[in-house]
């Protein structure tokens, strides 16, 4: 006759029980208390209309080049991650042609956040030929902490200078975006971010040195343009 074994659980008594519901019971405590409820922008700012579409000697323009994506997905996860988003081209009487980028998220979390450059243009066939940091001085009391990338496909190479805003930071990889993110979220704080990205096609890497330096005037003299309107936003303080 075929033995059937019993599966036996152990005993468990009213104390242990007792100290187990008091252990979930701070738990969710804790979980409540440590979720971050301030947020740090109460409404998206509506970037269509304060950035302009015309300043200094620089003039949007028709896109000559599709602009690489803000994920590494398609446009629904863009929409998605982000509040808003605006891609533009301007050039000046000269013919020199910036391609502009933002993309703004009104909360940062571990699960959700900004996909930075590096990864979007490898993930949309580019090849990463040299990454630098770099800092843009908007004036004499604000410096950013932005990057220099060079990238390549089969038909162009391209120049890219951006940065990546969270909260009052601009970290410079993942892992201190999420540790920003965790740092004040114990705070009770929830961040916003944003990504402020310049680029120009080019026909030759010795071209990208001009490049840089024509999207950082660029890019300082929009961040000054705007920051009546949208203090803290393009860059923190």
């Amino acid at each position: 006759m075929m033995k059937i074994s019993m599966l036996v659980f152990p005993q468990i008594t009213q104390r242990k029980s007792l100290l187990v519901a008091a252990l979930l019971i701070v738990a969710a405590l804790l979980a409540v208390k440590l979720t971050p409820t301030s947020h740090a922008v109460e409404t998206t700012p509506d970037l269509d209309t304060i950035i302009p579409v015309e300043f200094g000697e620089w003039k949007q323009i028709a896109d000559p080049f599709t602009q690489v994506g803000l994920t590494t997905g398609g446009n629904d996860l863009a929409s998605q991650l982000y509040d808003k988003v605006v891609m533009r081209t301007y050039a000046n009487k000269n013919g020199d042609r910036v391609m502009l980028a933002i993309a703004y998220a009104r909360e940062q979390k571990q699960d959700i956040k900004i996909h930075r450059p590096e990864v979007c243009y490898v993930a949309q066939g580019f090849q990463l030929l040299s990454k630098n940091n770099n800092t843009i001085n908007v004036s004499a009391a604000n410096s950013i902490k932005a990057l220099r990338l060079l990238v390549s496909n089969q038909n162009r190479y391209e120049a890219v200078s951006y940065w990546v805003r969270i909260g009052d930071d601009y970290p410079a990889n993942g892992m201190s975006a999420r540790l920003k993110i965790l740092r004040d979220g114990l705070k009770g704080k929830v961040l916003d971010g944003v990504l402020v990205r310049a680029s120009t096609a080019i026909s030759d890497p010795a071209a990208a040195e001009a490049a840089y330096k024509k999207q950082e005037a660029f890019l300082v003299e929009l961040v000054n343009l705007t920051k009546a309107k949208i203090p803290n936003v393009l860059a923190a303080k």
